[in-house]
C-alpha cells in the first residue's frame, strides 16, 4: 500500500503526440503539473498554441507553467500574464534573426486556448478556468457504469469550431472577461478526471454521444504512450481531426484514502 499523496502523484499521467506527417519539434500543445503549497493539492493545465501564430508552442508553455505555479483559481489569473509575456518576448529577442515575413508575424503575438484545473483533494472539490476549447471531463462511478458527471468549458461535439477563444502573448485593451469561463465540483474517490486539448476532446464526447464511449478504456487500458498513440491512430481512422493531440488523466483520492498498488 502507498499514502494518498504517492498514489496522487502516481495518478496523473500525460499522454501527447504531434499532428500525423509532423515531427515532435512541431507539436505546439503544452502541459503542466504541480503539487499546491498545500501539498493536498494540485495544479494542472492544457494549452494548445495556435499553429496560425508565430512560437505559438513557447506560448502554449508559458501559459501552462505559470498557472501551475500560481495560486489563483479565478479571472484575475489572467491579469497577471505580464512575467510571462516579458519572457515570451525574451525569448524571442535572443533567436537568430528572422526573415522579414516571419519577423512580421511574430510582431502580432502568438496565441493559445487554455485549461486550468484545481484539485483539492482535501475538500474534494474542483475549480476550472478556461479560455477557449481545451476541455475538462469529469467521469464518475470507474469501473462500472463510468457516468459523466461534467464537461467543461464545452459540452457537446458540436460545440467546437474552426475559431476559438484565444489568449495571446501580446497584451491589448481588449477585455477577456466574456470569454473567460469558470466551473467548479465536488469529487469521489477514484473519480476519472480528463483535460484535452480540442481535437481529443471533440473526439471523445461525440464517441460518447454515438454511445461508444471510451471511459472504461481510458481508465483501465491507457497507460503507455504507445497505447495513447494506438488510440489516436484509431481515431484517426473513425473521425478524430489531424491535429496535435495531449491528454491529461488524473484519477483522484480523497486525501485521508490510501491508493492501492498497481
Amino acid at each position: 500500500m502507498k499514502h494518498a499523496k504517492a498514489g496522487r502523484e502516481r495518478d496523473i499521467k500525460v499522454f501527447s503526440c504531434p499532428k500525423l506527417g509532423n515531427s515532435l519539434e512541431e507539436y505546439e500543445d503544452a502541459s503542466a503539473h504541480r503539487h499546491t503549497r498545500t501539498q493536498v493539492g494540485i495544479r494542472v493545465a492544457v494549452a494548445d498554441g495556435a499553429t496560425e501564430s508565430s512560437f505559438a508552442k513557447l506560448w502554449a508553455v508559458l501559459l501552462a507553467e505559470t498557472y501551475v505555479r500560481s495560486e489563483l483559481t479565478g479571472a484575475e489569473f489572467f491579469d497577471r500574464l505580464t512575467p510571462a509575456r516579458r519572457l515570451w518576448r525574451r525569448k524571442l529577442s535572443g533567436r537568430p534573426p528572422l526573415p522579414w515575413f516571419a519577423s512580421e508575424k511574430a510582431e502580432q503575438g502568438a496565441f493559445a486556448a487554455f485549461l486550468g484545473v484545481q484539485i483539492d483533494a482535501h475538500k474534494n472539490r474542483w475549480t476550472a478556468l478556461a479560455v477557449g476549447d481545451c476541455c475538462f471531463m469529469q467521469v464518475d462511478n470507474v469501473g462500472k457504469r463510468m457516468r459523466v458527471v461534467e464537461t467543461f468549458p464545452l459540452q457537446k461535439s458540436s460545440q467546437f469550431t474552426m475559431s476559438p477563444y484565444l489568449i495571446g502573448s501580446k497584451s491589448n485593451d481588449e477585455s477577456l472577461n466574456e470569454r473567460i469561463q469558470i466551473s467548479n465540483g465536488n469529487l469521489r474517490d477514484g473519480d476519472m478526471l480528463l483535460l484535452a486539448t480540442d481535437a481529443v476532446a471533440a473526439w471523445l464526447l461525440k464517441q460518447h454521444e454515438d454511445g461508444r464511449p471510451l471511459w472504461k478504456w481510458l481508465y483501465r487500458k491507457l497507460g503507455t504512450p504507445e497505447s495513447f498513440a494506438a488510440m489516436v491512430a484509431y481515431g484517426r481512422q473513425h473521425g478524430l481531426r489531424n491535429d496535435d493531440c495531449t491528454l491529461v488523466r488524473v484519477i483522484h483520492h480523497d486525501s485521508g484514502v490510501e491508493a492501492k498498488e498497481g
